[in-house]
């Protein structure tokens, strides 16, 4: 089985092209299937980075002995290509009109066995978000609030927002705030200088009908995200030694169901009593190396590689 990444703009600097094509491409290989990018058009098998889906089928109509897979493929296209790739629960689940669709999570090579940080007793909290400028409008959805609240009232904190794109709008103009350009050259120690990663992701709305004859209550879950939501952002900061406070997105529940791990919330209330409890960095080293130790247990990339190789081999 020999296997064909196709992309037209290869950038190390777009996550989707470095876990699903670079870092992808690379694992095959070491599990001694035959894969390159770009080069050997004779694969069996064609992978297209999601920004060439376009290319499906004039590539299939050309090679129509080969299977031709997307990467990430929009849920809205009419593209009905071969097999899909995923980055979580909730994408695959979206895509189930599709026949095959196959999990490869979000795993940053460029992290695998870097050193975690060591946290000490600090004078100032450091709180660090790392992501798609889009999400800063999620920090609404309680954690604004609990931030300020937790800077008047118990430590006063630095926020960290390393992005490609700096917003337009600075959603926590009475935190002290630096914003950082991401830089994969700098990324690893930009995140460590900082004591706690957030990942915010969903959206809140309060039901407009209740019931409570047929269980729709006022105490309900009401929430929104996107079909790609994934828990790359906190996978990162599993890696790097930074305990996680993130939302109730599913894919997060994987690693941080446990409390022992991390932090899940959801409201102002659920934010502050994570942030108080990571005032004490000996309950900060704690976290952190037990969310690592389980990363490493459930997201081993060869393993994920292996079975991923499977479901193509035995499926498509």
């Amino acid at each position: 089985m020999k296997i064909l990444f196709y992309c037209s703009r290869p950038d190390n600097n777009r996550g989707s092209y470095r876990i699903w094509v670079n870092d992808l491409n690379n694992y095959f290989n070491l599990i001694g299937v035959q894969s390159n990018i770009n080069n050997d058009m004779s694969g069996d098998y064609i992978i297209l980075d999601k920004n060439d889906a376009k290319l499906f089928p004039s590539l299939k109509k050309k090679y129509s002995n080969k299977k031709i897979g997307i990467i990430n493929h929009s849920a809205n296209s009419d593209i009905k290509p071969d097999f899909i790739i995923v980055g979580s629960i909730e994408e695959k689940e979206s895509l189930c009109q599709h026949k095959n669709v196959f999990l490869f999570p979000l795993i940053e090579k460029q992290y695998q066995n870097t050193k975690l940080k060591k946290h000490v007793k600090t004078d100032v909290l450091k709180i660090c978000y790392h992501g798609n400028e889009q999400h800063l409008s999620r920090f609404d959805e309680g954690f604004k609030d609990a931030i300020e609240e937790f800077n008047k009232n118990v430590m006063k904190v630095e926020m960290k927002i390393i992005t490609s794109n700096f917003p337009s709008t600075n959603h926590l103009p009475n935190v002290v705030t630096d914003f950082v350009k991401y830089d994969l050259n700098t990324i690893i120690s930009e995140i460590q200088e900082c004591d706690i990663g957030v990942a915010p992701n969903i959206s809140s709305e309060k039901y407009t009908k209740i019931d409570d004859s047929i269980g729709l209550h006022d105490t309900d879950f009401c929430i929104r995200f996107k079909n790609k939501s994934n828990a790359g952002r906190s996978f990162v900061f599993h890696q790097l030694g930074l305990p996680v406070i993130a939302d109730l997105t599913p894919s997060n529940l994987h690693i941080l169901g446990n409390p022992n791990n991390g932090y899940i919330v959801f409201n102002k209330n659920s934010w502050l009593k994570a942030l108080n409890e990571l005032c004490d960095y000996n309950k900060r080293n704690e976290v952190a190396q037990a969310a690592k130790k389980e990363f490493e247990r459930l997201y081993n990339p060869i393993e994920w590689t292996k079975q991923l190789y499977k479901n193509i081999k035995e499926n498509v």
